[in-house]
Order: structure tokens, then C-alpha cells, then sequence
């Protein structure tokens, strides 16, 4: 029986299908992790009205929603949370948590029911999921976590065995088998500086695995938290600190599962200033790849390391100048991705960008371009290479990310590069 995949990554406006490998991890390389989030069955039956509408305008039958398929799909959205794909957390396909699933399309970033079923439906492989005519019911999840919506639909060829009835939202707390190699803290305190009988919140919990900011909500029993000097800043089990008494102290959360995983921040507190109303600033998590990777830079950007106040003033001016000439180098985006028959090449061409200096090239086994799976990195002058090598290979995709560039003077004589953002797309080899 032929099971089909879809996934709508609305972060980079990507779509691809794919198909699935079960590389379920063994025992001893899982992690139990609890996540929590709100589910929506309001938006679920929403989605359920428009795909039976274009169901309908098709000549095609209705979909009924099934109690179980539903669950599994509320399930899978909150995996979707911890780890966004097809592939599980714990490395099996999507099918292993329901064994009436034959369909699946998944989406990220999309604030209502119409705008995710209008990004499906203008995609060939998740319209033809949801114009599939052998199907006869479905299941369908909608996770909301730190303002970021997950969306799965679970197709199934048969028929609903219990038709459920429920609307609202719930709040739902899930354990989640996730590979340890998957698995990063996410850790902020919004504040360095406290005064006496002022509190705050750790925010903490797992990373989405290929971002740095993206991140789903943890359950406090999951994590240790703790306090250098309980004397100047207390912490409680939940992650909750208050400054108690003049002095400095650091505040620790740790993940139970993996103690290397860690983050501590330093509280300094004064009790002699004057008291005010103290209210935790929520740092505000941006949804888009290319958002999260921009507020990262600019966070390296603006750490002075120069001790004198005129050397700091001279880097200030330096990056300004910096991000008002990055700010200024347009995309290079790809325009064309190919492969030879025989799969050992990769043809590459995007679009010249005007006052670029060059552009560089990376090819990667991951989506995260991390050092250990780039296969290729190279800069050029040109708009169009060709990767070959042993290192391409049948039955793989392959990430491949474009960026131009431009050499910039500061004021300080200085030459650096100063780059545009990066250009991404993806390529299975056959």
C-alpha cells in the first residue's frame, strides 16, 4: 500500500515531498522529554470544513473525522513542535503512531485554517493528498506553542470508526521519545540586574531541531534549577526567582535527562535602589529561519570587546556601518537546481545581484550546515557551479544555500565581508 508524504515549511516557503526510512534510534540513544502547548480543535474542525468543500467542488466524498486519527494528528503537531518533519523525534515515520495513516502533510507559521489550507492546496503533493480519492477519513492537529502554530493532517483509506465531538482549545502536556542527538536546551532569563523582593520567570525547554530560537515549552519536572547564593537570589522548582539580598548570584537551569545541558545566568541585585514595579520582559521568539539567524547576528554584532570608550565608539561606527551595507545586498536567490542522471552532480545557478563582490556556496547532508555535514564550500565569482565529487551520492538530499557578498572598508581602514542573507533549496539525488 502506498503511503504518501507532504510537508509546507511556511519559515522558508519551501515545499517538498519526501518519502520516509525507519531509523528508529535504540533505547539507550532516547530521551523521554514532556512539552507542553495548546491544542485547537476549533481551528482542527475548521481545516476539516475547507478540505471537504474542496473535496466537494472536486466531486470527491467527504472526510470524516476519526477519534482516533485526530488524536494521533494532535500528537504528531506536538512532535512537530520538537522535531518538524516527517520522521519522528525517535526516528520512525509518521505511520508508526497510528496504523491507519496512509497520508500525511505537515505545515509550520500559518495563523489560521484558511491561510494553511490555502498554502496546501497551491502545492501539488499536499493537494493531492487532500484531493486523494481513495481516502475516507482523517484526523487533524493544530499545536500553538510560544505563538508559533504546527499543523498535520493524517490521512487514512478507511472509513471513521468513531466520529469524536469536541471544539475548543485544551492546554496538553505530552512525553515525547526524542533522539539524544536532537536534543538542545533552550534557556533565557530576561533580566541581569534585580532589586531586593523583585522576581522573575526562567523560560526553558527544546529547541526545534535546525533553528536557534524556535523553541517548545518544557515541563518544569523535566529540569533542575538552582542558585549559586540562595542568600542574594532564590529559585524555586519551577524556575521562578526572586532577589532576596544585595549581591551577585547565579541562577542555573539544567535538563534532568542530560546535565551537560545547561544554562546559568548572573543576577546581580541592589537592595538601595530605588524600588520600582518589576515586570519579566518576554523576549519575543521570531518564526522564520531567516529571522532567527538574522537576531542571532545581530546580537554578535553588538558585543563591544574593545576596552577604551573611544575604541568602543569606533566599533559602534564600524557595525553600523556594517548593517547599513548588509542591509543594502540583495539575495542571491536560485534559480535553478539539477542533477545529472548518473547523480554525482549538482548544477547550481542564481540570480547576479548588483555591487556583490562574490557570492559563497555551500552544499550540506543537513538542513543545519553544521561543519561535520558540508560536503562543499566554496567562494566564486560566478552564477552558476557545478558540485561534483565522491561525496554526492544516490538516494540522498543534498542542502544546498546561496549568499552574495560585498568587501566593505570601515572607518577604522578595516576591509571585512558583509553579507546578504542566505539563499536555500533542497535536492534529492536519484
Amino acid at each position: 500500500m502506498r503511503r504518501i508524504f507532504s510537508i509546507l515549511l511556511s519559515i522558508a516557503m519551501t515545499f517538498s515531498i519526501v518519502t520516509g526510512l525507519n531509523l528508529t534510534a535504540s533505547a539507550n540513544d532516547i530521551y523521554n522529554i514532556q512539552v507542553k502547548g495548546i491544542c485547537d480543535y476549533n481551528k482542527a474542525n475548521e481545516v476539516l470544513k475547507i478540505v471537504n468543500n474542496e473535496r466537494s467542488a472536486n466531486g470527491l466524498n467527504a472526510l470524516s473525522m476519526d477519534t482516533e486519527l485526530l488524536n494521533a494528528a494532535m500528537d504528531r503537531a506536538m512532535e512537530n513542535g520538537i522535531y518538524y518533519s516527517h520522521t519522528r523525534p525517535d526516528g520512525s515515520t509518521c505511520f508508526t503512531i497510528c496504523n491507519k495513516i496512509n497520508g500525511e502533510n505537515i505545515a509550520v507559521n500559518y495563523l489560521s485554517s484558511e491561510s494553511v489550507m490555502n498554502g496546501w492546496m497551491n502545492s501539488s503533493g499536499h493537494r493531492a493528498n487532500i484531493l486523494g480519492s481513495n481516502y475516507k477519513s482523517i484526523g487533524i492537529g493544530c499545536f500553538k506553542v510560544n505563538s508559533v502554530y504546527y499543523w498535520v493532517q493524517s490521512f487514512s483509506n478507511k472509513a471513521a470508526e468513531n466520529i469524536p465531538n469536541i471544539s475548543g482549545t485544551v492546554e496538553k502536556a505530552n512525553t515525547i521519545s526524542i533522539q539524544k542527538s536532537f536534543v538542545k536546551l533552550y534557556a533565557s532569563v530576561s533580566t541581569s540586574n534585580m532589586r531586593t523582593n523583585e522576581s522573575g520567570q526562567f523560560k526553558y525547554g527544546i529547541i526545534n531541531q535546525g533553528w536557534t530560537s524556535a523553541y517548545c515549552t518544557g515541563v518544569a519536572s523535566d529540569y533542575t534549577f538552582s542558585s549559586s547564593d540562595p542568600t542574594v537570589v532564590s529559585i524555586d522548582s519551577e524556575g521562578r526567582f526572586t532577589a532576596i539580598g544585595d549581591g551577585t548570584a547565579n541562577i542555573s537551569v539544567k535538563l534532568k535527562a542530560d546535565s551537560n545541558q545547561s544554562y546559568s545566568k548572573k543576577i546581580t541585585v541592589n537592595g538601595n535602589a530605588t524600588t520600582t514595579n518589576f515586570t519579566t520582559q518576554t523576549k519575543t521568539t521570531k518564526t522564520t529561519a531567516e529571522q532567527i539567524k538574522t537576531t542571532k547576528t545581530s546580537a554578535t554584532q553588538t558585543k563591544t570587546t574593545k576596552s577604551s570608550a573611544t575604541q568602543a565608539k569606533a566599533a559602534k561606527t564600524s557595525k553600523a556601518q556594517a548593517k547599513t551595507t548588509k542591509s543594502s545586498i540583495k539575495q542571491a536567490t536560485i534559480t535553478k537546481l539539477t542533477a545529472n542522471r548518473n547523480g554525482k552532480k549538482i548544477n547550481v545557478t542564481w540570480k547576479k545581484v548588483n555591487k556583490a563582490t562574490g557570492y559563497e556556496v555551500q552544499v550540506a547532508t543537513s538542513k543545519k550546515f553544521k561543519k561535520g555535514n558540508i560536503v562543499f564550500d566554496k567562494t566564486t565569482k560566478k552564477t552558476k557551479i557545478t558540485i561534483k565529487g565522491k561525496k554526492i551520492k544516490k538516494n540522498k538530499t543534498y542542502y544546498i544555500r546561496v549568499r552574495a557578498y560585498t568587501v566593505l572598508t570601515d572607518s577604522n581602514g578595516e576591509s571585512h565581508k558583509s553579507h546578504s542573507k542566505w539563499s536555500k533549496k533542497s535536492i534529492w539525488i536519484r
